[in-house]
């Protein structure tokens, strides 16, 4: 009996000790690290690998060394050889050798005549005394990996060698591609074919070509040439032009997508072909920008038809098996004024304005699949008559990317990673597919309730809004709803009659401030230095009979099936205030953060402060491959300079930036507007400030305040003193004067921080009025000047607020 019971103990005992080990190794133990802290440290690569070991040793490049390549013929992939020999030659001088020892590239599948969206773009590379293997199931794969061993190669006193490793990788996501707007601003041939070229730098593989447009159609058409000989300005691609760009992208493994809005964005088709819009003619090129009215007429056959002869001549331009429709910002003033139109929509049971679009995208898919093409289109043609052979381009919101791929279609993410925005890297590289930001998590809360509707101005016309309040006094919080999508806010005060909240959007941080009168709500929306004026009715509330709280919907998460859906991802570039003068600085190096975060693991891509140390690497990188987004601020100085002493506007324009989303627009730029300006010259990201800001911040944690003193005195010293030079040189230049007032606000703000690192280290005392009259004089000194902001202002005043004072 006592055996019985010791063993049926030590069963027992085993059962529970094998639950626990499975537990352990299953939840409770320490993932090991894709790439560990030193290894990581010790490269510059970007996109990161998804695996890499580095051993001690180095494999060095010597005249001898040859290339060996195992696997079918491949004219691309030979191609792309000659390009990495010709890379190596030009950086070391070591010219390889056509066969023969060190490098041996080896792989399975040859490229396809037209790249599929799911090639295996998967490789790895060993590295060893010996030599360099670099090994894929396909050639896709062999081109990336070449570019991770550009990115690899190291020197030192004038050797060149390769560290000794292991490295696995394959991109998290297929998509991986930039939107290049060339219709507002004309980009020529060359701009495309450098940006091509870089993208194929960072592995990035679809180039999303936007090219027609209220200010300008961009493609020669044989069969109606009225739309490049009246649509475009004297600005367009041959169809020459257009195969040598696809031959190019698709020599680097990257697809091109053509784009073509309708029904709305179409002017540019209606200058030469006015019986295609819904309301007569004549029509004529745009030179304004923002939501325009033409729009293309649903109703009639011979749209369609003009549309499906269009499409066929286009298809053999491009090979890829998807065509982008556009299908945002449908302004329907057009046909809600056509009685035609009206008629059409009443005998076809198409109850609103969504309906029409949705009738016209449908005739649309079935055009595009008669040409064996798929449809792809902005997060507008989301509909479920289309069924589920679409690709949805979310923009407006990432809630869309949600709906997209839970209603079962296909989606790419684009929201978050508008590079016209000129936010941060920072900001782009923390946009996730698979996170959806101010996602509803709010508790709602039937008994406390208030609704509004609002009216935001933020243009002639204003953007009509909710807001719903939820709770009471210490736990007040609501739903605020901005282009259709509502975000969820938590912590709003409200004092009397004033309301102040915040919350994260897609857009960046936003803030309200409003005051209640009566049953009226008033105030102002606060989007970075954007600030738009609102006002709005109260339309409902727990006191109110009648009226019944709106419905909240919680966003589920995704299921493994649905994130299956999510193909990717797109930067975009659009060119309001852009043109062939300053599109590579506003496209590059901010991308390969972007481009980071669709092919690296997802654990990989949390660590900002590190895509920063290897995204100013990158862009030296991409200087030396010829794309010109420092070559072109060089040269914009030196034309600004006009003969006199540069230095003075290189110091001020290393800490300015560019001011946020669209509010250069203001400004009046047009189509006509010479993009040749101070704003233009400088970075949409400044790395003197975000650098100093690191610094500023370090120095103010540090007990004894003593960390990167010297060199925050250093700068300091620098920008105060270059006003009395750059004042000399803008004097008489009207271009230049414009930021005269911001040079002087940063000697005096630089003033300012001085006395501040001073008091705060101890070696001054200041009273609280010094202080205090300070920040007074701070007061608008970061704002928009010329369309540009005194980027290292905010750390500027965090020192000012840090002072130590007296009373």
């Amino acid at each position: 009996m006592i055996r019985r019971i010791l063993k049926i103990t030590a069963i027992f005992l085993l059962l529970v000790l094998g639950a626990a080990t499975f537990v352990y190794f299953k939840y409770l133990r320490p993932k090991p690290l894709l790439i560990s802290n030193e290894d990581r440290a010790a490269i510059t690569m970007m996109p990161l690998p998804s695996t890499v070991k580095i051993h001690s040793g180095e494999f060095i490049l010597n005249p001898g060394m040859g290339i060996t390549i195992q696997g079918p013929n491949d004219d691309i992939l030979d191609r792309a050889v000659k390009r990495f020999t010709s890379h190596i030659a030009n950086q070391t001088g070591v010219t390889l050798k056509k066969s023969g020892k060190g490098l041996m590239i080896s792989y399975h599948d040859a490229m396809l005549p037209v790249q599929p969206v799911a090639a295996d773009e998967s490789y790895t590379i060993t590295i060893y005394t010996e030599g360099v293997q670099l090994t894929a199931s396909t050639a896709y794969g062999i081109l990336r990996g070449l570019e991770s061993l550009k990115q690899l190669l190291k020197e030192n006193n004038g050797t060149f060698s390769w560290p000794h490793l292991q490295l696995t990788d394959a991109p998290r996501y297929s998509w991986r591609g930039i939107m290049i707007d060339a219709c507002r601003h004309w980009i020529p041939k060359e701009a495309m074919l450098r940006n091509i070229e870089a993208m194929a730098a960072v592995k990035m593989n679809v180039l999303h070509w936007h090219l027609s447009e209220y200010q300008g159609f961009r493609v020669e058409s044989k069969v109606y040439p009225k739309l490049h000989e009246l649509g475009s300005g004297g600005k367009y691609y041959s169809h020459e032009d257009i195969r040598e760009i696809v031959s190019f992208a698709a020599d680097r493994g990257i697809r091109v997508v053509p784009e073509f809005d309708m029904p709305g964005h179409t002017t540019s088709f209606f200058v030469g072909y006015p019986e295609l819009a819904s309301a007569p003619g004549p029509y004529q090129l745009e030179t304004n920008f923002g939501v325009l009215t033409p729009v293309m007429d649903p109703t009639r056959e011979e749209v369609y038809t003009f549309i499906d002869t269009f499409i066929g001549e286009m298809v053999t331009l491009f090979p890829d098996p998807y065509f982008h429709i556009g299908g945002d910002e449908v302004n329907t003033t057009d046909w809600d004024n056509n009685p035609a139109i009206q008629d059409f929509m009443k005998v076809n049971k198409l109850g609103n304005s969504h309906a029409l679009q949705a009738y016209f995208n449908q005739r649309l898919e079935k055009i595009l699949s008669k040409h064996n093409k798929k449809m792809i289109g902005w997060d507008e043609i989301l509909n479920p008559d289309l069924g589920n052979t679409i690709v949805v381009q979310s923009w407006r919101t990432h809630k869309s990317l949600f709906e997209a791929v839970q209603q079962g279609s296909k989606a790419i993410l684009s929201a978050g990673y508008y590079l016209d925005h000129k936010l941060p890297a920072g900001k782009h590289y923390g946009v996730d597919p698979e996170i959806l930001p101010g996602a509803v998590t709010i508790q709602p809360d039937s008994l406390h309730w208030e609704e509004y509707a609002l009216s935001i101005y933020v243009s002639e016309s204003p953007m009509k809004t909710q807001l719903v309040l939820y709770g009471e006094s210490d736990n007040l919080r609501g739903l605020f709803y901005l282009l259709d999508n509502a975000t969820g806010f938590e912590n709003a005060l409200r004092t009397g009659n004033d309301l102040k909240f915040s919350f994260t959007s897609d857009f960046g941080e936003i803030d309200l401030q409003a005051t209640f009168v009566g049953d009226s709500l008033i105030g102002k929306m606060s989007l970075g230095l954007l600030s738009f004026p609102f006002n709005g009715k109260k339309v409902g509330g727990n006191t109110w009979p009648g009226t019944t709280p709106p419905r909240v919907e919680q966003m589920k998460p995704l299921t493994p099936e649905q994130k299956a859906n999510i193909l990717g991802g797109e930067a975009a570039m659009w060119t309001e205030v852009a043109s062939e003068l300053n599109i590579d600085s506003r496209i590059w190096p901010r991308a390969a953060a972007i481009a980071e975060k669709l092919w690296s693991p997802q654990e990989l891509t949390k660590d900002v402060r590190d895509m920063y140390r290897r995204l100013e690497v990158v862009s030296l990188q991409l200087d030396r491959l010829g794309v010109r987004h420092l070559q072109d601020q060089y040269a914009l100085i030196h034309d600004l300079a006009a003969g006199k002493n540069e230095k003075p506007i290189q110091i001020l324009l290393d800490v300015l930036e560019e001011v946020k989303y669209y509010e250069r627009l203001t400004l009046g730029v047009t189509t006509l507007t010479p993009m040749n300006e101070v704003v233009d010259a400088v970075q949409p990201e400044s790395m003197a400030a975000l650098k100093f800001q690191w610094m500023v911040d370090e120095f103010l944690e540090d007990p004894q305040h003593q960390k990167h003193e010297p060199a925050i005195r250093e700068l300091l010293v620098l920008w105060r003193n270059n006003h009395k030079d750059f004042e000399q040189v803008a004097k008489g230049n009207a271009r230049l004067e414009k930021v005269l007032l911001t040079s002087q606000e940063l000697s005096m703000v630089t003033n300012f921080a001085l006395q501040a690192i001073e008091a705060i280290a101890g070696k001054r005392t200041l009273r609280f009025a010094d202080r205090e009259a300070m920040l007074r004089a701070l007061h608008g000194a970061g704002t928009n000047r010329a369309g540009t902001t005194l980027a290292v202002y905010p750390a500027m005043k965090k020192l000012v607020e840090a002072i130590p004072v007296i009373e």
